[in-house]
């Protein structure tokens, strides 16, 4: 499956005769398997751009071309628990399959898979997602996207109200939950390394203009303008960069936090082999 935004702007009437740009002329293509990030400063419009791939908001212009659509395209939200409607959490995720014309083995199957995929406990599944803690109902919010097996997931700052072992949960969940599907994924999210542990393609919107279409590495080479908006690079891209402006041998430019990850150890390696003992 392929994405294809040409030319898309959303204006938002106010009223009086005032309307506010949200999106401006954003052209982008995504491709299925990706891992693709979405930053931006607060109100720079990447809620509304989720919003618009997701078919839940029609630009005021230009268009959105699906080519070899072969599952569906889900939107999870900032604040999952909002949306939760259901009684339990086994029919809070069956609402999706139940709304595929499925059939009743295939939907119970479908919703095992997607519970046991996110590793909520079975003593879980028929409590009210309502009582869940927090790291919980997020679980309870991707069961229920992965369910409708999509074909793009577009997740809305996933990690809001998670801490730090429940982002880190959540990375790897998500690493899993890709190998197995093969889903395109497109993550909109204030947290850097968050992302840097996911994706290695990224999309930097400022007052609803694609500024940038990357990669990390890319990124981190020419990022003094951005720093400027108030965005961080990942936590291991900024310490590349600090060495290298102290002059070591290291490549900050790694679109992958493993490649980092990789950098920084040769690093280390070789300084340590270059310390003398007493």
């Amino acid at each position: 499956m392929e994405i294809n935004l040409e030319e898309v702007s959303v204006e938002f009437d106010r009223g009086h005769s005032f309307k506010r740009k949200a999106l401006t002329g954003v052209g982008i293509v995504l491709m299925e398997q990706e891992a693709t990030a979405l930053i931006g400063p607060t109100g720079s419009g990447k809620s509304t751009l989720l919003r618009v791939i997701a078919g839940l908001l029609k630009p005021t212009s230009g268009r959105v071309k699906i080519s070899k659509k072969s599952g569906p395209i889900v939107l999870s939200i900032q604040e999952p628990h909002r949306g939760f409607f259901a009684a339990t959490v086994w029919e809070e995720v069956q609402f999706g399959p139940e709304n595929q014309g499925l059939s009743s083995a295939e939907i119970s199957a479908r919703v095992e898979w997607a519970l046991a995929a996110v590793e909520l406990p079975v003593e879980k599944w028929e409590v009210p997602p309502f009582l869940l803690s927090g790291g919980e109902q997020r679980r309870v919010a991707l069961a229920s996207a992965i369910a409708m097996k999509p074909r793009f997931l577009l997740l809305d700052e996933p990690t809001i109200g998670l801490d730090r072992t429940g982002k880190e949960s959540l990375v790897i969940l998500l690493k899993k939950i890709r190998s197995e599907t093969k889903m395109g994924l497109l993550i909109a999210s204030h947290e850097p390394n968050f992302l840097y542990a996911i994706t290695n393609r990224v999309l930097l919107l400022e007052q609803g203009v694609l500024r940038a279409d990357t990669t990390w590495g890319l990124l981190a080479a020419r990022f003094q303008p951005f720093a400027e908006l108030g965005l961080e690079l990942p936590l291991l891209l900024s310490v590349l960069l600090q060495l290298k402006a102290e002059g070591a041998q290291v490549n900050p430019e790694q679109n992958m936090e493993t490649e980092a990850l990789k950098e920084l150890r040769q690093f280390l390696r070789k300084e340590g082999e270059g310390v003398e003992g007493p």
